[in-house]
């Protein structure tokens, strides 16, 4: 006797299915959005769930108010920068009130479109090989639950057998699979643009970490609190100590803040010594304008549009305007601790900040040796060896934080040991300067590049020594191994962050010079 087959109501199957597309609306924007605005939303999905099941519904006339009163207020100040994260929460917001009231076959479309209207909207903010994985989620939810749509439109009370259920699943999975070598064909062939048309829309989220045109003590901290990524770097493995990725220095300092003024063009090439690395970086938006290189970065290749990167004698490199969209370039490094300058600025590298102390100026005495180099030594043994920790908590900003870190709490990150030898270098007549980057990186084996995040946010220095030039100094004491412990690959980590860069590498900077290259090998 064959087993009674299970017959399911398509009214409940359209409602479960369409509830998932709402959930995976949710999954999208986590950590997207504000969370306060987010929790709300999700209070109300939840909500909705409730009085779906208690078959009790919000009447419309109350959730049309509702929606045009949060696009009022969320669009009353709304700028070029803010109105992708505000039009994301509004979107949201409207999902989960639709939940809430009695949903008809225009509901339940408008339901539809407002979830891959977030769907798209979300690749502005991130666009990782994550984005495949809710694409392909979501054609199949949106498939089956137009499917039983439109059997439910026709009679609320259908009822199919579990067996009909499953061959229309997997009759409607066909669809998108049979549009894959369509999608395949017209991506290859389709023209490309470098011009990133909707980047202008994600500022606000692009500009929120990396380092700027000044670095304050007690700031590099924030970024170092950051684990997101923000460059790749396709290039051999390389001994630990020399893992610095230089991109901007800093010459100022008025007792709180690092600037960077009268910085010039290169004009005599400077011939440096050292071993000669080529890397491919692929730079994620980070809201300004310098480039990453293994220290130093001595040619950069890069063309966007007509745009060229700038290269400043101090070997950094930047471009015209801010990064708002990922980036693609060729650096070839000369490492080297050593700039062979004769020429420099003295006056400019030899600036310290009015009302110093004669405590901070006796401390600079003390550490004096025989000559510059000599000098630079004691100073950096005194800093990176003496009594002092490395730590990004309870940083010592005040009126006077550098004093304050060398004679007071005796604690600090990078920037202000970084700044401690640089004063007091140049309290002893030797010319120094801040350099600002990255140092380190995970190298993944199996793509044969290194992951930087922002943790990896480090600043040095450089002193100017006698017929020697700019010689690189790090005085900052090496990090516990808690502190490296956290950016450790798991195993499951270091396959999809492979996975992603692949997916980086060959579709998101598939370009009009790949089509070309691949139209002459045919």
């Amino acid at each position: 006797m064959n087993k009674e087959e299970k017959i399911y109501k398509v009214e409940s199957a359209v409602k479960i299915f369409t509830y998932s597309a709402g959930l995976l609306s949710f999954v999208i924007l986590f950590g997207k959005i504000s969370y306060p605005f987010y929790l709300v939303a999700f209070i109300f999905f939840l909500a909705g769930i409730y009085l779906e099941y208690k078959k009790i519904h919000i009447k419309r006339a109350f959730i049309n108010i509702s929606a045009i009163l949060l696009v009022i207020l969320k669009f009353y100040d709304v700028s070029l920068e803010t109105v992708l994260h505000r039009s994301l929460e509004v979107l949201l917001f409207l999902l989960s009130l639709k939940f809430l009231e009695e949903k008809r076959f225009r509901d339940y479309m408008q339901i539809y479109l407002i979830s891959v209207l977030i769907l798209a909207g979300s690749t502005l903010i991130s666009f990782d090989i994550i984005f495949l994985v809710y694409l392909v989620l979501y054609i199949l939810i949106l498939n089956i639950s137009i499917i039983l749509l439109t059997y439910s439109s026709q009679d609320r009370e259908i009822n199919l057998s579990e067996k009909v259920l499953v061959k229309i699943f997997l009759k409607t999975s066909l669809i998108p699979l049979l549009a894959i070598p369509f999608t395949a064909f017209f991506f290859i062939i389709l023209p490309r643009t470098d011009f990133p048309i909707f980047g202008f829309l994600n500022k606000e989220a692009k500009a929120k970490t990396g380092f700027s045109e000044n670095v304050r003590l007690g700031e590099v901290s924030e970024i170092q609190e950051d684990n997101s990524v923000i460059f790749r770097a396709k290039t051999k493995k390389l001994k630990d100590e020399l893992l610095y990725w230089r991109g901007i220095t800093f010459n100022f300092f008025d007792g709180k803040t690092w600037i960077s003024i009268k910085s010039k063009k290169i004009k005599n090439e400077v011939i440096l010594k050292g071993f000669p690395v080529v890397q491919i970086i692929y730079l994620e938006p980070y809201g300004d304008r310098y480039l990453f290189g293994l220290d130093k970065p001595y040619s950069i290749d890069y063309q966007y549009s007509f745009t060229k990167p700038s290269q400043l004698a101090n070997f950094t490199f930047n471009l015209p305007n801010p990064i708002f969209s990922r980036i693609r370039y060729k650096v070839i490094s000369i490492l080297t601790e050593v700039i062979p300058e004769e020429n420099i600025h003295k006056e400019l590298y030899l600036q310290i900040p009015q009302n110093i102390s004669s405590k901070m100026q006796n401390l600079a005495l003390s550490l004096k040796g025989k000559d510059d180099e000599e000098t630079a030594i004691k100073i950096l043994k005194f800093l990176k060896y003496g009594n002092y920790r490395y730590s990004l908590k309870d940083l010592p900003i005040s009126a006077d934080p550098l004093e304050d870190f060398l004679f007071k709490y005796k604690y600090g990150n990078c920037e202000y040991f970084a700044t401690s030898m640089a004063i007091l270098l140049r309290l002893n007549g030797i010319p120094a300067r801040l350099v600002a980057g990255y140092k380190g990186g995970t190298y993944n084996e199996i793509g044969g590049y290194y992951l930087v995040r922002e943790s990896d946010a480090h600043v040095w220095v450089e002193a100017f020594i006698k017929d020697k030039g700019w010689v690189r100094y790090d005085p900052t004491p090496s990090l516990g191994a808690p502190l490296k412990e956290k950016n450790t690959f798991s195993k499951l980590k270091l396959i999809f962050e492979t996975i992603n860069y692949y997916y980086i590498n060959f579709v998101l900077n598939y370009d009009f010079k790949k089509q070309v290259a691949l139209l002459k090998g045919i």
